[in-house]
């Protein structure tokens, strides 16, 4: 009886020791070089108020520390896809840095109770700012005006973060996708304006070139008119001309005719018997009449 008894004391004694070596252990926490925390007693369901860094600390016994970075971590948003002031997806690369403030570090345990919680709060924040960014941006600035959305995203993104106690640096936007269609518009656009400019530059010497053509074309034209004119004038003058000689010769014959009847003393019938028998004297093929009988061959000395 006495060996067992002293067998359960010392079992007991050991089991204390154990226990008081736990305990004692696990009243020691450390934090990294790259850590800050508060301390939590997790019997009493405490949070502390004083903010610890990196070492060895000790507390009430089964305390841990709720822990977050003491330097800044990255925030990664890949092929982030967001719409633009005209309606048009483009597709963002983005990435910062962010730290939460330890004089607020109890306020943000309080609230999203660990590192975990708060880190994908900060993600959909900083989405909802890429997000509200891209929506103030036309397709085109985010080509010609880079730097001003690249403030702009640095500055929304500050504004949101802080309200929830955290600073962000470096902001670096790696890449600014847009649909392939508005590229190909865009250099299709481009090649209009070159053509454009090039046919504005080409607009003079084409207007001199059209100015000589036609005034070449009117010199021709007047050159036609005037030889038409002159042509026409020649041939009235040679028509005048040959008119007045037939009238001429006309009125010759008629003084020659009528010199005939009055020195001869013709009748009219007389006349055309004269005329008839000239003819025939002067026909060199024979010629044959059919004359109505009696028929009087020559009427001089009638009357």
């Amino acid at each position: 009886m006495g060996e067992y008894t002293k067998y359960v004391v010392g079992f007991f004694v050991v089991a204390v020791i154990v226990m008081i070596i736990a305990l004692v252990a696990s009243s020691f926490q450390r934090l990294e070089s790259a850590e800050i925390g508060l301390p939590y007693d997790t019997v009493q369901k405490s949070l502390g108020t004083e903010v610890q860094e990196e070492g060895l600390h000790i507390g009430p016994v089964g305390y841990r520390f709720i822990k977050f970075p003491s330097v800044f971590k990255t925030l990664e948003y890949n092929d982030l896809s967001c719409l633009n002031k005209d309606g048009v997806p483009i597709v963002l690369d983005v990435a910062f840095q962010y730290l939460a403030r330890p004089s607020d570090l109890k306020r943000i345990i309080e609230e999203f109770r660990d590192h975990d919680n708060y880190v994908n709060v900060l993600r959909f924040v900083g989405e909802a700012a890429l997000h509200e960014a891209c929506s103030q941006f036309n397709t085109s600035e985010f080509q010609s005006a880079r730097a001003l959305f690249t403030e702009k995203v640095r500055e929304t993104l500050s504004l949101r973060f802080n309200d929830l106690s955290s600073d962000i640096t470096d902001l670096q936007v790696n890449d600014i996708k847009k649909p392939g269609a508005y590229d190909i518009a865009v250099r299709n656009k481009e090649a209009a304006r070159e053509n454009i400019q090039v046919a504005e530059n080409e607009r003079p010497r084409l207007l001199t070139q059209a100015r000589t053509v036609r005034r070449e074309a009117e010199t021709q034209a007047q050159i036609a008119i005037n030889k038409a004119q002159s042509d026409a004038r020649i041939a009235i003058s040679r028509a005048e001309a040959e008119a007045e000689a037939i009238l001429n010769e006309y009125q010759t014959e008629a003084d020659t005719y009528a010199t005939i009847i009055s020195r001869q003393g013709l009748t009219t019938e007389g006349f055309l018997a004269y005329m008839g028998v000239r003819a025939i004297g002067s026909s060199k093929n024979p010629v044959y009449a059919g004359v109505k009988a009696p028929a009087k061959t020559a009427y001089l000395g009638d009357g």
